[in-house]
C-alpha cells in the first residue's frame, strides 16, 4: 500500500518500556543532559552510548538498503559526527567500500567522538577525507547510499556554509540519503528549518523523540522515523524524568483508549449531548452542512444549527436529523441555553451578517461560561479584529478564565491572532499555541502537519483514566501524529469543528474531546485515502463514514471486514490502517 504519510514511526526494539516511550517527547536540550545522567547512574560512557546508537543506525540502513555496496558517509565536528564514524567502522566490518567526509570545526572533537575518530582509524581500511579540502568531482560513481552525520539536535540556525555545501550534496545526488538522530539542518525543538536541510529517506533517533520531529516541516525532511531508546527504556520511564516531559505525541493507536467508555445503555437524545452549530453565509452553505454531518457521526444526541435561511433545504436534505434554523427569525438566546455546547465559525465569513452573529455571540460568552464553546475559521479572523481594535477588552474571551473554550485556529489565524507573522507561528509552533493559550485562557488546537494542542494552566486536563502514571493525555502539550497532505483542501476544518464540538456537547472534557476528536479526524483522513488508493483527490465529506470507525473501537471479525471492504493491508482493531511493510508490534504505522 502506498505511503499515505511522509512521517512514518517504528520502534527497533519492541517491549513493554518502548511501547510507552513512543507517547513521551523531551525537549532535545534536555535529553542532552539525560545522556550524561544516565551515563553516571549506569556506570557506563558516553562513548557506550554513542556505540549503542552507532550500531542501531547501522541496523536500520542496512536493513532498508541490503543491496548496497558503497556508502557515503558525512561525519559534522560534533557527536553527531562521532555517531557518523560509528556506522563507517561497523559498514566496513560488514564488508561495505565506506567513503568518509568530516568537517573540520574550529574546536577539537568532543571526547565521545574523538573516540569514535579513533577506533575507525585503528580499524584501518577506510580514508577520512577533510571535506573542505575534497572535491566533488573525486566522488565515485557507485555510491549508493548517502548517511547524514553532520548536524545533531544543537542546531538552532542556519547551517554553516561548509556543512550547507554537504547537505545541497546530499539532496543532489540521486541516490538515497538516511540521517542519523535527526536530518541535518532541522530544528530538533521545533521542526523549522532556516537555510538547507538535509532530505532523508530515513531517520533514526535514539533515546527519545524530540518536538522537532513531529510537527513543523519535520513530514518533508525525515521520511520514516524510527527510534531506539538504547537500553534506557525503564530509566527515562521513572517518575524524576517523566516530569521532565515536553509534551507528548498520540497516535492513531490511542483512539481504542481515548473512545474506550461508550453510551450509558439507558442513554436518550438528551442525555447524548446537545449541539448548537453557528455559520454559513452565502457562499459558504456547505461548511456548516459539513460540521453538522460530521458532528452527527460522533453519538451527538441533538444537533441544531444556525445558518442563512437559503441553507436550510440543502441541509435537511442531507442531513434530516439536523434542526435547521434562519438566523433573522430565531432566538439565539433561547438556542444557547437549550445547548449543552455551542460552536461558531464554519461558513461564517466576515461579512456583515457573520460579523454580526459572531460578535454577538462572543459578547455574551460571559452568560454561558459553564458551556463548552468552539470558535473557528472566519469566528476566530473576527475575534481577531476585535482584539486588535480593543472592542473584546472586558468581554467574552478575555474575561472569563477557567472556562471551556476551545479555539482550532490554521497558522494564519494563529498569526492574526497573537499580531504576528506567519513566519513567526511556523518558525516555533509549540510557542505560538502556548501564547494563544495563556493569552485567552483557553484549550488551542494549532493546525498542521503535527498539530498542536495546548491547554492553558487554568483549563482542567484530568480524564479519569487517561490521566494516569503514563497517561497519553496527560501533558498540557499534546502533538496528534496522524493525517496526511491529502487535508489541505477545503471543508477539512469544518468537519473538525463538527468532530470535536460533537464530542464538547457529549460532555467530554475539553481536554479529551479536542485531543480525541483531532485524533479520530485525522485518523479518518487516513482511513479514507487508504481506501480510495493515495491523498490525491481527497474530499472532507470523504471523512464521514470513516469517522464512525475511529469512534467505535472495532473487534477482530470487524477488523477482517474492514480489510476487505476497503482494501486495507491490515488493521489492528482500532480503525488504523496498516502497509504492506513490517511494523513493530509497539505501534502499526498508519500508511
Amino acid at each position: 500500500m502506498m505511503r499515505l504519510s511522509n512521517l512514518l514511526f517504528r520502534c527497533i526494539t519492541s517491549g513493554y518500556y518502548e511501547e510507552k516511550l513512543q507517547s513521551c517527547v523531551w525537549s532535545a536540550a534536555w535529553l542532552r543532559q539525560a545522556e550524561e545522567e544516565a551515563a553516571r547512574e549506569h556506570k557506563i560512557t558516553l562513548y557506550d552510548l554513542m556505540q549503542r546508537a552507532g550500531k542501531a543506525a547501522f541496523d536500520v540502513f542496512r536493513r532498508e538498503y541490503p543491496s548496497s555496496r558503497h556508502w557515503l558517509i558525512l561525519c559534522g565536528s560534533g557527536n553527531n559526527g562521532g555517531d557518523g564514524f560509528e556506522v563507517a567502522r561497523l559498514a566496513a566490518d560488514d564488508k561495505l567500500r565506506v567513503t568518509v567526509l568530516a568537517v573540520k570545526g574550529t574546536k577539537p572533537l568532543p571526547p565521545e567522538a574523538s573516540a569514535a575518530h579513533a577506533a575507525l582509524l585503528k580499524r584501518g581500511g577506510v580514508k577520512i577525507h577533510d571535506a573542505g579540502q575534497w572535491k566533488e568531482t573525486e566522488l565515485a560513481e557507485d555510491v549508493d547510499l548517502v548517511v547524514d552525520g553532520l548536524l545533531g539536535t544543537g542546531i538552532t540556525g542556519a547551517p554553516r556554509a561548509d556543512y550547507a555545501r554537504l547537505i545541497d550534496l546530499a539532496n543532489a545526488l540521486p541516490v538515497p540519503c538516511v540521517s542519523i538522530d535527526i536530518p541535518s539542518g532541522l530544528n530538533a525543538e521545533t521542526g523549522s528549518v532556516e537555510g538547507v536541510c538535509v532530505r532523508a529517506e530515513h531517520t533514526v533517533t535514539f533515546i527519545a523523540l524530540k518536538p522537532g520531529l513531529i510537527t513543523g516541516q519535520a513530514r518533508n525532511y525525515t521520511g520514516t522515523l524510527h527510534y531506539d531508546c538504547l537500553q534506557l527504556g525503564e530509566w527515562m520511564l521513572e517518575p524524576k524524568r517523566q516530569s521532565q516531559l515536553f509534551c507528548r505525541r498520540i497516535v492513531s493507536s490511542h483512539l481504542k483508549t481515548i473512545f474506550a467508555q461508550t453510551p450509558s445503555p439507558c442513554a436518550n437524545k438528551g442525555s447524548n449531548g446537545r449541539l448548537l452549530l453557528v455559520g454559513g453565509d452565502h457562499n459558504f452553505g456547505g461548511a456548516i452542512i459539513m460540521a453538522a454531518e460530521a458532528a452527527l457521526n460522533t453519538g451527538v444526541g441533538l444537533v441544531r444549527v444556525v445558518t442563512r435561511s437559503a441553507h436550510i433545504g440543502p441541509i435537511l436534505s442531507r442531513c434530516p436529523e439536523v434542526m435547521a434554523y434562519d438566523s433573522e427569525e430565531c432566538s439565539l438566546y433561547d438556542l444557547i441555553q437549550w445547548s449543552t455546547c455551542v460552536a461558531v465559525g464554519p461558513g461564517v465569513g466576515q461579512a456583515e451578517w457573520g460579523e454580526s452573529i459572531a460578535s454577538r455571540i462572543i459578547h455574551d460568552r460571559k452568560y454561558f461560561t459553564e458551556k463548552p464553546f468552539l470558535l473557528d475559521a472566519d469566528a476566530l479572523n473576527l475575534f481577531a479584529k476585535m482584539v486588535s481594535s480593543g472592542e473584546a477588552k472586558g468581554y467574552g474571551l478575555l474575561e472569563c478564565k477557567k472556562q471551556k473554550t476551545v479555539i482550532t485556529p490554521h497558522p494564519g489565524e494563529a498569526a492574526r491572532l497573537l499580531q504576528c507573522t506567519i513566519e513567526e507561528v511556523e518558525k516555533d509552533r509549540f510557542q505560538a499555541a502556548k501564547k494563544l493559550a495563556d493569552l485567552y485562557g483557553c484549550t488551542v488546537l494549532l493546525k498542521g502537519p503535527g498539530t498542536v494542542i495546548y491547554a492553558a494552566e487554568d483549563v482542567d486536563i484530568s480524564v479519569d483514566a487517561l490521566n494516569t502514571e503514563h497517561g497519553i493525555l496527560s501533558s498540557r502539550c499534546i502533538v496528534s501524529d496522524a493525517g496526511n497532505n491529502g487535508m489541505a483542501t477545503g471543508g477539512f476544518g469544518d468537519v473538525l469543528t463538527g468532530v470535536i464540538s460533537g464530542f464538547l456537547a457529549q460532555k467530554f472534557s475539553v481536554w479529551q474531546a479536542t485531543c480525541g476528536g483531532c485524533l479520530a479526524h485525522s485518523t479518518a483522513a487516513d482511513l479514507a485515502a487508504a481506501a480510495q488508493g493515495g491523498v490525491r483527490g481527497l474530499r472532507a465529506t470523504s471523512l464521514f463514514e470513516h469517522i464512525l470507525t475511529c469512534v467505535n473501537p472495532l473487534t477482530e471479525r470487524q477488523c477482517v471486514s474492514l480489510k476487505t471492504r476497503r482494501n486495507i493491508d491490515d488493521c489492528d482493531g482500532r480503525g488504523e490502517p496498516q502497509g504492506s511493510e513490517k511494523v513493530s508490534k509497539v505501534e502499526k504505522s498508519v500508511k
